[in-house]
């Protein structure tokens, strides 16, 4: 046994091409909060990113060099703004939109569709499934996610969107996952391809962390990691990863024109992407 100091590995941005907006901002309210005074419009607008804030962050960044920008959040559809919000990012580039399902159906796919013809750039959405099981999937993911994803896909595919499945799972479990898929897609007329595929590794357990330093971190100029090309914008700053969204360790600044471009892989979340070892939210396939 000896002492060392470790110093986690550093990783540079090589350039901003993907840029995510986390829509939601949920602010930690006290037990007693007036429930009536938060349903009031004022109170309610105030946990979402608004559309001026937007607007006046996109100022910032090279709109030459930025490939995708990534509409995230929990129920971010739910946005009072987000057809403002969508229509002025598709000024900029292509968007993905990321979501469980919420507020998806054949109404608002026929609606987002016309948005789309609207422009030229195109609109991709991700959707939040974790098996191909219901009864697995709903274990995973709360009661009644699975039929809320599924819809979702459905009203999308009827509509000439090609929906991408955002799956939480371990390595060995891929190929299972996708024929499972495939042949559940299959009974609805979603025809499934590896590019249908999104894979976010599970968290690496600490007892890898001896593997983790003396395999990964010699080969990490080699690798491809989300933070090398992607930041994400919320309502408290700027961040390295969807993954390190609202943790201290990977706020990378206030605003887009003075942001760092260094970070740190020190987080459990950060070792289990490099195990995985490829991009996990952005879309990689250009």
């Amino acid at each position: 046994m000896f002492n060392s100091i470790v110093q986690a590995q550093c990783v540079n941005l090589k350039e901003l091409e993907h840029l995510f907006i986390d829509l939601e901002y949920f602010k930690v309210q006290n037990k007693t909060f007036n429930v009536y005074r938060s349903r009031s419009f004022n109170q309610k607008n105030k946990k979402y990113l608004q559309l001026e804030e937007i607007k006046h962050c996109l100022l910032d960044i090279d709109k030459k060099n930025l490939k995708y920008i990534y509409l995230i959040g929990k129920n971010s559809m739910a946005h009072p703004e987000f057809n403002h919000i969508l229509r002025f990012c598709l000024t900029f580039c292509p968007v993905t939109i990321f979501s469980d399902g919420t507020c998806i159906n054949d109404k608002k796919s026929r609606f987002l569709k016309r948005v789309e013809e609207e422009g030229s750039n195109e609109i991709i959405f991700k959707i939040f499934i974790n098996h191909y099981d219901e009864k697995i999937n709903d274990e995973i993911s709360g009661r009644g996610s699975f039929r809320k994803a599924l819809h979702a896909i459905t009203s999308l595919n009827k509509y000439g969107f090609n929906p991408i499945l955002v799956i939480k799972t371990e390595k060995e479990k891929i190929t299972d996952l996708k024929e499972g898929f495939s042949q559940l897609g299959q009974k609805f007329g979603f025809e499934t391809e590896d590019i249908n595929f999104s894979f976010i590794p599970y968290e690496s357990s600490r007892n890898n962390e001896a593997e983790h330093n003396s395999e990964k971190l010699s080969f990490i100029d080699s690798m491809d990691f989300d933070c090398m090309h992607s930041r994400i914008l919320s309502k408290t700053g700027i961040y390295n990863c969807p993954l390190l969204l609202n943790d201290y360790r990977g706020h990378s600044g206030a605003t887009l024109k003075n942001f760092s471009k260094r970070c740190y892989l020190e987080t459990e979340k950060c070792r289990s992407c490099l195990n995985y070892g490829k991009l996990i939210f952005v879309n990689s396939w250009v």
